[in-house]
């Protein structure tokens, strides 16, 4: 009696090890389809990070050409006010006699 007693209890482990092994098997499954499925998330995420990078690079270049032309406008515009404060300067400059005219005086 005592040995179908040891025998029905060694009998329930082993059923149980058996559910755990095949619950395992079923976990392993579902993990192996979310690891292909993170690597081409992560594939995807790669060129797409990539392609941010040429875009950044771009947006570098374009940059530092629209400040160049920022800054090439911007002397030409000081030396255009310059001018235009010579010019008028040069008409409130006192005139001489000659060039006054008479009926001003």
């Amino acid at each position: 009696m005592i040995f179908y007693l040891g025998e029905t209890v060694l009998f329930a482990a082993l059923l149980l090890t058996s559910l755990q092994v095949l619950r395992m098997r079923t976990e392993l499954k579902r993990m192996r389809a979310y690891h292909a499925e993170f690597q081409q998330v992560f594939g995807k995420t790669e060129a797409a990070l990539a392609a941010i990078q040429t875009t950044v690079r771009d947006l570098q270049a374009s940059g530092r050409d629209v400040v160049e032309e920022l800054g090439l406008r911007i002397d030409a515009g000081r030396r255009l006010v310059g001018d235009i404060k010579v010019i008028c300067a040069s008409m409130d400059a006192p005139r001489t006699r000659a060039g006054r005219n008479v009926n001003a005086a």
